[in-house]
């Protein structure tokens, strides 16, 4: 832990304090990412065909106010979600780093922020005009100056405690932990309602009903999964709720020395409130177009509220290197058990089979591009893909925190074994390899391997 800053009154003010140099983090290198990620996502797949500036700039103006059904609602929201963080991130950048700045700073930052989101989305939707397939419609700068003023909103109202976590990554241990789990408890609801495709009309309500989305104990949807996918997504979604029943036995769980706030909480209370969680989600998602509803997710939920109680209850029993023992231990059956999901989980492996002619034939039309492929499907199922290959190979980086190996040699390693996990897809007909898995498998190693050394991390001594 840093030391902490000479304040005016000459105290010391602690490290990572609001508005101390320690607990102030800068937002503009995320900022950057974030509108760089926007400009290529938006431009994907880099088709460029050359258009002379007055006929762009024609097709921009006439583009058209489409009317939107129940299934580009998705999509039409994901755009404005996309720029929530423009909006977010610029108005944080112009706030400046410092805490307590003034009402017409922040006014004036926010105004900025704003402009900036609406100029990005305008002068990107100018630029899809020479990148088809891209198409250009009113609908989509509407969403994406929506998100861009929610961004701004929430920029207004939580800045400040953006920065403190992005602080606490510096800091690392229970510090970190504590504002990842508020940081989670904030986003869950949104990454479990996205993309918020909300039911307008009795028609579509009729529809839903009546469809693969909804069962009383398993949705049809989920039965055309096939058992291996079944299974991962109920585990995702046991794992999902696991931090909030760890947040919420702190919560719950008195200050010690005092019987202030009752009893710690019971296993029964948690699985009560995991199954209220899980019945609210089940709920709301029968509202949402593209959500699915089903009984077996309240179990699930219950499971995992559970289980993250008794994860908190216990934390004392067990320290960082015990665990990292524990989990040497059992390595081996671990990967015995994680091999061969992936393999069936990515459909590789399985035949019929085809000539290694034919298999080097089809290299030759797989798309390098990074998100090539995210592109020709919905946001949602780009975000869902996007997510299983992450999930799939972030144990790597939990094997490789408990053997101290590094992250970058982690990171090589899921890279390759994504590459054979890909490759084998071209030897099995009906199965098309996607190079961008190569990276994003990488990342989720890496990213794995560094958030457990954060949060185990040993801070240092606090400041005097």
């Amino acid at each position: 832990m840093s030391r902490g800053t000479a304040h005016p009154s000459g105290a010391m003010r602690p490290a990572g304090a609001p508005g101390s140099a320690a607990g102030s983090s800068t937002l503009w290198p995320y900022w950057l990412a974030w509108v760089l990620f926007v400009v290529y996502g938006s431009l994907v797949p880099l088709d460029f065909t050359p258009l002379p500036l007055d006929q762009a700039w024609q097709r921009l103006l006439q583009a058209p106010m489409l009317k939107l059904g129940v299934a580009s609602r998705a999509d039409w929201v994901a755009n404005g979600v996309l720029y929530l963080p423009v909006g977010f991130l610029s108005t944080g950048v112009l706030m400046g780093a410092r805490a307590g700045a003034g009402a017409g700073r922040r006014g004036v930052a926010a105004l900025l922020g704003l402009a900036f989101g609406c100029v990005l989305a305008v002068a990107v939707e100018f630029a899809q005009t020479a990148f088809p397939p891209r198409t250009v419609s009113r609908n989509d700068m509407l969403a994406e100056m929506i998100g861009t003023a929610l961004g701004m909103l929430g920029a207004l109202a939580g800045a400040g405690r953006f920065r403190l976590l992005l602080a606490g990554l510096g800091q690392g241990g229970a510090v970190l932990a504590r504002r990842l789990g508020r940081f989670y408890a904030l986003m869950f609801p949104a990454m479990a309602l996205f993309p918020f495709d909300l039911l307008l009309s009795g028609d579509e309500w009729q529809a839903k009903l009546a469809g693969p989305l909804v069962g009383g104990w398993l949705a049809e949807s989920s039965l055309g999964l096939g058992p291996v996918k079944l299974l991962a997504k109920l585990v995702v979604e046991t794992v999902a709720v696991l931090p909030l029943g760890a947040a919420w036995a702190a919560w719950r769980e008195p200050p010690p020395g005092t019987r202030r706030g009752g009893p710690h909480p019971s296993l029964l209370q948690a699985a009560l409130v995991g199954a209220l969680l899980g019945l609210l989600i089940e709920v709301a998602q029968l509202s949402m177009a593209s959500g699915q509803s089903q009984g077996v997710s309240v179990l699930t939920r219950a499971i995992g509220f559970t289980l993250g109680a008794l994860v908190w209850r216990g934390r004392g029993a067990m320290s960082a290197e015990a665990l990292r023992a524990r989990l040497r231990q059992f390595s081996t059956p671990l990967l015995l058990a994680l091999l061969p999901l992936l393999a069936l989980y990515n459909g590789a492996w399985r035949g019929p089979w085809l000539a290694p002619e034919q298999a080097l034939w089809r290299l030759r039309d797989i798309h390098f591009t990074p998100f090539y492929y995210h592109y020709f499907t919905t946001e949602m199922h780009a975000v869902i893909s996007l997510t299983a290959v992450s999930l799939s190979y972030a144990p790597l980086g939990l094997l490789g925190w408990a053997w101290h190996v590094r992250p970058g040699v982690v990171a090589s390693l899921a890279l390759l074994l994504s590459a054979l996990m890909e490759g084998s897809k071209l030897l099995a007909e009906g199965t098309r390899p996607d190079p961008s898995n190569l990276w994003i498998a990488a990342a989720a190693a890496w990213l794995a391997q560094h958030l457990l050394q954060r949060l185990f991390s040993r801070p240092g001594p606090a400041p005097r």
